[in-house]
């Protein structure tokens, strides 16, 4: 079915009209604010649905949303990953609260950020010291600055289908024209000098060993390979005989490994993804969950590259700075809800990965019992629904062609009174009972209907 087709069939639809006439009829508190928000706004944010207007939010707690308009949903958004405790936590919000009694912004340090350090670095061996900053884009581009620095070579290599944040080193992308062994980098949007791309990233296939190969021609030039140890376009953990490659080809060529688990940090396991696979990173970056919900951004690794940070013991010194790093208000939450998960690390995640993985079990049974080109690719608690037909590899598996059948789906979630984020990587959260959990799965399975009512699927 061609684009126009399909737009058309959608707009006809029986169970598409009936969805956005309700969830239109029952936001029209969203509507005015979307309104007036354009006099203003130049973007919002995060679209999270295929709407006229967004759906804005008013209040959260454990596992739900509830909008302007008092509807209720069941949030499988995570803040976009933080709220690996669920929405509004007892123990955080109690951190949070007193904190703001003392004060919440200061410029001086606090002996928050000592304490928080050490709670990262017990749960991660690899970590010698860190730094912390405002967020995952700051992490991961204060983290390129250091490889450079430390190692004298310009080129930092990341991985076909990866995100990185939104600084001009991370707005890289392979070329879809390209070579899927080789792929060619070229730059994500307009403003982004093309030079990023040509001269200063290397394109790295994934779950390809190419890459291996493309490590070793450059390594008198590649300062770092960069990779997610579960890719947000792609969340799987089969990924250990790649990986553990991967530490050996860059230790044989003298180029730093990063592990970037800005997602990943704390929500796979207490120890990350670097316990889950049982390597040791270079260097790695967390955002999300160590901030308790909060802005954080943390860059950690071993003490000659982080000696950059500071110029000690004679290495080159990097420039890195901002007002917000450290700030009392996210060390406290951070210090909250690392606490807890340490001290019930035993309890949450075994819990999160079993939920997770009958999450995918039941909805690809599903799919594949109703004859549905779809497949729900998790990694313990962080999920994807993919429409496409194929073997699932790479990012550049997934077939293009039905992503506008996937939003379509996820309109009809909400309908079904389920959000997925606009982004459609989707999260569990340890306040998903199972009850809630069974609650998805229905959701799941009615918009799948729905969309076979219209011929969709």
């Amino acid at each position: 079915m061609n684009q126009v087709a399909l737009d058309e069939k959608i707009r006809q639809g029986e169970k598409s009209q009936a969805v956005r006439k309700k969830l239109i009829e029952r936001t029209p508190e969203s509507a005015k604010v979307a309104r007036d928000g354009k006099k203003s706004l130049a973007q919002e944010v995060v679209q999270t649905v295929d709407l006229p207007h967004p759906i804005y939010i008013d209040s959260a707690e454990g596992p739900y949303l509830n909008d302007i308009d008092g509807n209720q949903y069941i949030d499988l958004t995570g803040g976009f990953g933080p709220n690996v405790l669920g929405n509004k936590p007892d123990v955080v919000e109690h951190a949070i609260g007193n904190q703001v009694e003392k004060g919440w912004h200061y410029g001086i340090p606090t002996s928050g950020q000592q304490q928080l350090s050490t709670l990262i670095k017990e749960a991660d061996s690899s970590v010698d010291k860190l730094v912390f900053c405002n967020s995952g884009t700051e992490a991961t581009m204060y983290a390129f600055r250091a490889a450079r620095a430390f190692s004298g070579k310009k080129v930092v290599a990341l991985f076909d289908g990866s995100y990185h944040g939104v600084s001009d080193y991370a707005l890289v992308k392979a070329d879809a024209k390209s070579d899927r062994s080789r792929p060619t980098a070229t730059t994500l949007g307009n403003g982004v000098p093309g030079v990023v791309a040509d001269e200063l990233m290397l394109m790295l296939p994934y779950r390809d060993e190419t890459a291996f190969d493309l490590i070793r021609e450059r390594k008198d030039d590649l300062a770092m390979v960069v990779v997610e140890p579960v890719q947000s376009s792609n969340p799987r953990l089969d990924n250990q005989d790649f990986f553990n490659q991967l530490r050996e080809v860059c230790t044989e060529c003298g180029v730093l490994l990063m592990f970037d688990e800005v997602i990943t940090g704390f929500r796979i396991a207490y120890g990350s993804c670097k316990e889950y696979y049982g390597i040791e990173p270079d260097l790695v970056t967390y955002g999300k969950a160590v901030g308790g919900g909060l802005p954080i951004g943390v860059v950690g690794g071993r003490k000659d590259i982080m000696d950059t940070f500071s110029g000690a013991d004679d290495a080159p010194f990097i420039f890195t700075g901002g007002t917000f790093s450290g700030n009392p208000l996210t060390m406290s939450a951070g210090i909250a809800a690392i606490q807890y998960m340490k001290d019930n690390k035993d309890e949450i995640y075994p819990y999160l990965k079993a939920q997770g993985d009958r999450l995918g079990r039941e909805i690809n049974q599903f799919c594949k019992l109703e004859n549905i080109p779809a497949k729900l690719m998790n990694a313990a608690s962080m999920f994807h629904l993919v429409f496409s037909s194929n073997e699932i590899n790479s990012a550049r598996d997934i077939d293009s062609s039905l992503r506008t059948v996937e939003r379509e789906f996820y309109l009809h979630l909400l309908g079904h009174d389920v959000l997925v984020p606009g982004i459609h990587l989707a999260f569990l959260s340890w306040a998903h009972s199972e009850a809630v959990v069974e609650k998805v799965v229905n959701a799941f399975q009615l918009a799948f209907m729905d969309l076979r009512h219209d011929g969709l699927i």
